[in-house]
């Protein structure tokens, strides 16, 4: 048997030790499963009343104090001309100070199953004072596929990258917002999800702190941690950019719209605010 094209050169030992080595290192990868997936929440939707139409204003501040930036959701928007799909959409902007030091620009698009609300199709283009990164991530049933294409601005060669994610469930950005607001969020549950927002995983992990009175409205206060997921190895790795849990105000009521959000973050304590929400 002519075995040439199958072994390195310098015979049989050497290919066989390469073969053993290869597996030696292939193998645990393969088998083992990571202890943190038996904490992963199922799942299924719950029965809390989700958002039929209606749009999100949203305030972005450095400590509370200087407006930064805004923000504005819109749920199942009904220009939108997607029968089998629910849509939620998305633009954002940096304004003033923050607009000079940090320019930035974001339109997401999100398609979820309109049963489940599970993600089918993300899409997302961001652009800052550098570059232009385009976005599409793709959902099946036991994977998530992500292509990005970075054009360098004002000119340059642009870059494309494609990743596979293999793992169930994974969620969106809206898709797991609209999965916890869907619970019951009785003080003391938790949730563990893994998000795909865009080319990296990440384990997010939600914690139901109470009901309390914030910004003159009834609330439930959650808290919302994060960990980055190896893609290959699925090893959790401390996401560095977040210094600590950030904290989620919903308000307490049929809507469950986000009514602060707060985070300390590599810049500062971000908050998003709540100015306003209509029904459409």
């Amino acid at each position: 048997m002519n075995i040439t094209g199958y072994l390195p050169v310098g015979g049989p030992m050497i290919g066989l030790r390469v073969l053993i080595l290869v597996s030696i290192a292939v193998c645990p990868f393969v088998a083992a499963e990571p202890t943190w997936k038996k904490d992963i929440s199922p799942s299924e939707i719950g029965s809390h009343p989700r958002i039929k139409s209606g749009i999100l204003d949203l305030k972005v501040s450095w400590n509370g104090m200087l407006d930064s930036g805004k923000l504005q959701v819109k749920f199942a928007p009904k220009d939108t001309d997607k029968p089998n799909a629910y849509v939620v959409t998305s633009s954002a902007a940096s304004l003033g100070i923050a607009a000079g030091l940090f320019p930035y620009t974001c339109n997401f698009w999100s398609e979820l199953d309109p049963v489940s609300l599970q993600p089918q199709l993300f899409s997302a283009v961001e652009t800052d004072s550098e570059e232009t990164t385009s976005t599409t991530v793709r959902y099946a049933p036991n994977r998530a596929v992500c292509k990005e294409t970075t054009q360098p601005i004002p000119k340059g060669s642009s870059k494309t990258i494609e990743r596979i994610f293999e793992f169930s469930p994974v969620f969106d950005i809206f898709s797991a917002m609209l999965h916890i607001r869907s619970q019951k969020l009785n003080t003391g549950d938790e949730f563990n999800l893994v998000v795909l927002p865009f080319k990296t995983p990440y384990l997010i992990k939600v914690k139901v702190q109470g009901r309390e009175a914030h910004l003159d409205r009834k609330t439930i206060r959650l808290t919302v941690g994060m960990r980055k997921i190896n893609g290959k190895t699925l090893e959790l790795v401390p996401y560095k950019k977040m210094k600590k849990d950030a904290t989620l105000w919903l308000s307490d009521d049929d809507d469950r719209i986000p009514v602060e959000f707060r985070a300390a973050i590599f810049i500062g304590d971000v908050r998003a605010t709540l100015t306003n929400f209509q029904r459409t």
